[in-house]
């Protein structure tokens, strides 16, 4: 008798459109997975290649690209160093001309920005001169401390050629510290951290050069993992700074 009732419970009207509902629920959530797994794979390439494009943008920004013949985007070392501004490892590309390095273009940050952390990419040729500058990413003040932007103002070419001719070069400040940098209006805070994270990159790259340079192709995945190829280039850094 109770097993009776028990199946007519099952079987019931109610308990069947929940069931039924079930199934239709799950397999709507297995198709919405498939689908948005087939958009992410059909459109991986496509994002792959619009990073690449704007990558290549940048670096022909910084660094002239009749002055190198190589793969620029894919030849790159990993660094990471207190002077570079960050904890974070930090990318540098590198620039060829029949195998011969010609320049770089640095991954630094400016810790100390008025708003926050400023993230720069600087071209550096390999007579240690600056090629050229651009901000990649802030949070500064609009219409003040932004004028670091080029659509903003030229102020970022002014490090265009510039190079630290000793290591108590005090030309490199804003003017209002007897510098050769111009302030903004309003804001000295802003190009004073920018001039502050750009000397020191460089100079991290002078002391450095021959060590950085001699490291592995980050970039090239048939030389190791991109975290393989960073320990490295820790252990590297390490060992020459120590």
């Amino acid at each position: 008798m109770t097993d009776k009732k028990t199946n007519t419970k099952e079987k019931s009207p109610l308990n069947l459109a929940v069931l039924s509902n079930g199934k239709i629920l799950a397999l709507f959530a297995i198709s919405c997975t498939i689908i948005v797994g087939l958009i992410s794979a059909l459109t991986a390439d496509k994002i792959k290649i619009q990073q690449q494009k704007q990558l290549l943008q940048t670096l022909h920004a910084i660094i002239e690209p009749a002055s190198y013949d190589n793969d620029i985007a894919n030849d790159c070392i990993m660094m990471s160093s207190p002077a570079l501004g960050s904890s974070e490892i930090q990318k540098t590309y590198i620039a060829r001309k029949a195998d011969q390095i010609v320049a770089v273009a640095m991954t630094a940050v400016a810790p100390d920005g008025y708003s926050g952390d400023i993230e720069l990419i600087i071209g550096i040729n390999y007579d240690n001169s600056i090629s050229g500058l651009r901000v990649l990413k802030h949070q500064e003040t609009p219409g003040l401390g932004d004028k670091i932007e080029l659509r903003k103002s030229d102020w970022i070419k002014s490090f265009n050629n510039k190079k630290i001719l000793s290591d108590d070069d005090s030309r490199w400040a804003v003017v209002k510290d007897n510098g050769m940098f111009d302030q903004f209006t309003g804001a000295t805070i802003t190009p004073r951290a920018v001039v502050k994270a750009v000397k020191n990159a460089l100079s991290y790259f002078i002391e450095n050069k021959q060590s950085l340079l001699s490291q592995i192709n980050a970039c090239d995945t048939e030389t190791g993992t991109i975290e393989q190829v960073a320990n490295n280039s820790r252990h590297q850094i390490s060992k020459q700074e120590g």
